[in-house]
């Protein structure tokens, strides 16, 4: 586990609908950004991209952005169900020998090789079968460190949504951060200051998450579980959050990480020690618009938070 700075948010249940956060909040969608994150990946870049995030580009996509957006999407999922076909026909063959092997002789191998086998080929097979479906779970719009989402930034006094993966890695660092400051993907009020790499964004690079729900891991006796949190008669929250933009690779990442502060009552009672900061609304424009603001302009939205009391459960 490498150097941690923030509280260990496991991961979050955010809008992904683009078009209907766009409306929401009154927010331009920059689409050539959301074609470039789809086309490196098709490209190899690697970026994970939440199911639900894929899926808001192929309803009706009207202009030529959004159907380059499309393509792109269709192709990926192309060349991933023919990874999977060939995965597939390799695990059949390795089911196929296994059985042969079980007929005379039962040894070890042949029953891991079986058991593994039938195994991937139900998950492969699953897989090829969903890989075009409309359909969306819950867990198709959950983020994890390392995926992507789309965030409520600033640009030029104009609120516009672009994609950002979740986990900060700083301007001018290799991918190498990544692993050894696993935890950059939420950063502590506290230490916004002082922390370099959030330092150098606060006040500068500022973007806000709409979320419904976060996830935590938390100690139960001699195991880990991990809890659903949702605000009580609040639909959605907004989550301040700071970015940054790296150029060092030959694909240009945007990340972000969330902030968090002192955990509520109940969130400390279940056996979390950090909460999401929530922001009220009225605070929307004044997180926004950094330019030309000292640091202490920004401590009403991140002081004055919206209340909200969070119910738990065992996740699904």
């Amino acid at each position: 586990m490498g150097y941690s700075v923030g509280a260990m948010c496991y991961s979050a249940l955010v809008n992904q609908h683009v078009k209907s956060l766009g409306l929401t909040y009154k927010a331009r969608i920059q689409l050539d950004l959301f074609e470039e994150l789809f086309v490196d990946r098709v490209a190899g870049s690697g970026a994970k991209i939440p199911r639900a995030l894929e899926n808001a580009f192929l309803e009706k996509p009207e202009t030529f952005a959004e159907r380059r957006i499309e393509k792109a999407i269709r192709d990926y999922r192309a060349a991933e169900v023919e990874k999977m076909r060939a995965d597939l026909g390799a695990q059949e063959k390795r089911l196929i020998a296994a059985e042969k092997t079980l007929l005379t002789k039962v040894t070890k191998k042949a029953q891991n090789d079986q058991r593994i086998a039938g195994n991937k080929i139900e998950s492969l097979t699953a897989k090829i079968a969903r890989i075009d479906s409309t359909e969306l779970y819950e867990g198709d719009s959950r983020i994890y460190p390392g995926q992507y989402a789309p965030l409520i930034v600033s640009e030029a006094g104009e609120r516009v949504i672009r994609p950002f993966r979740y986990h900060l890695r700083p301007r001018g660092q290799g991918p190498e951060f990544d692993r050894k400051f696993d935890g950059n993907y939420n950063a502590r009020r506290d230490r916004l200051s002082e922390v370099f790499w959030w330092k150098s964004v606060f006040g500068k690079n500022h973007g806000l998450l709409p979320i419904k729900a976060f996830f935590e891991n938390v100690a139960r006796g001699d195991e880990n579980v991990v809890l659903r949190f949702e605000p009580r008669d609040l639909g959605e929250m907004i989550v301040p959050c700071i970015f940054d933009r790296n150029e060092e690779g030959p694909f240009t990442l945007d990340s972000f990480a969330l902030i968090t502060d002192e955990p509520n009552p109940e969130v400390a009672a279940a056996g979390h020690d950090r909460t999401p900061i929530i922001l009220r609304e009225k605070y929307i424009d004044l997180w926004l618009l950094t330019d030309g603001k000292p640091l202490s302009a920004f401590e009403p939205a991140l002081g004055d938070k919206q209340p909200t009391y969070f119910d738990h459960a065992v996740a699904a």
